[in-house]
């Protein structure tokens, strides 16, 4: 009857402290934040720079004569000019194109990620 009492006692005590002494929770949060006002409308240029300029090489074909492809209007390394593939084929791409170029320190760096690549796609690939 005792046990039972002190148990019933110390819920009540439990209520009446604040939650910033609490080490633990009651399971029940009492504290609950509830949104008032709705938040503004984000601002968006309609007119950046990547709006802007989306689709703009789609019909190179038919205003250029065919003599451009679009691939040959991308910018950026060599290695993957209108090329696709995952990180393992891009760094082999890169260590075969570049590879006999490139620094010490950096083609240690990316024969480790290579390594490591294909030992991680063996382990966890789609195709295992």
């Amino acid at each position: 009857m005792t046990g039972s009492l002190s148990l019933g006692i110390g819920r009540v005590l439990w209520g009446q402290v604040p939650l910033a002494c609490r080490s633990f929770s009651l399971g029940i949060p009492r504290m609950f934040h509830v949104r008032v006002t709705l938040p503004p409308p984000k601002v968006v240029d309609r007119w950046n720079e990547k709006r802007a300029m989306f689709g703009v090489y789609d019909n190179i074909g038919i205003l250029g004569d065919f003599k451009m492809h679009p691939k040959e209007l991308i910018k950026g390394p060599r290695w993957l000019r209108g090329w696709k593939g995952n990180e393992l084929q891009r760094c082999i791409r890169k260590k075969k194109m570049v590879g006999n170029r490139m620094f010490l320190d950096d083609l240690h760096k990316l024969n480790k990620r290579i390594s490591y690549l294909y030992k991680h796609f063996n382990r966890h690939g789609k195709y295992r």
